[in-house]
């Protein structure tokens, strides 16, 4: 398989072990901290966002295996059913990637909070409808909260964007 040249890749070489460790630990904590002070309509995914901005800035790899990191954490810690997260979330990092191939790498602004409000909402979905398949429930699905976090996780996803892309970019850049 032919690899792109450093300096012409798309991906941040610059996302490192020990960046992604904070991430995971800064998305626990607002996990959290969310999940005992608000309710459930302002509730984010900080999970998916940081999986969506890992594997949206790096390889497939990385990006799957940081969507199966950060979906267990997130499973053991709301007390879902232990994978469904992390499944979904594999799937999130990996293919984001190949979306930042396909799509401009660079999207910013309403089309990135569209996509990451989309994809927000295909996660709520799929967790939501396989958890009532897996339990062996039925149940309705509650389309305006999930919509409601859809689009707040999309606000919040692109706002934390521009932030960790400036955290991440050189610093030369901004001085004038």
């Amino acid at each position: 398989m032919n690899t792109p040249d450093r300096k012409d890749s798309i991906f941040n070489p610059n996302l490192r072990i020990p960046f992604l460790g904070i991430l995971l630990l800064l998305s626990i904590l607002l996990d959290f901290l969310q999940s005992r002070f608000l309710p459930l309509y302002l509730n984010l995914d900080w999970a998916l966002i940081f999986v969506f901005y890992i594997g949206w800035s790096t390889n497939p790899i990385k990006g799957g295996i940081a969507g199966t990191v950060f979906g267990i954490a997130q499973d053991f810690l709301l007390g879902v059913m232990l994978g469904l997260n992390g499944a979904i979330k594999t799937i999130i990092g990996y293919s984001s990637s190949y979306l930042s191939t396909i799509l401009n790498p660079d999207l910013a602004g309403i089309m990135r909070f569209v996509l990451i409000a989309l994809i927000s909402l295909l996660n709520n979905l799929l967790l939501h409808k396989s958890q009532h398949i897996l339990s062996g429930t039925t149940g309705e699905i509650p389309i305006l909260p999930l919509l409601a976090g859809s689009l707040l996780t999309g606000i919040a996803g692109d706002l934390l964007f521009r932030l960790l892309d400036r955290l991440q970019s050189d610093p030369k850049q901004y001085i004038r």
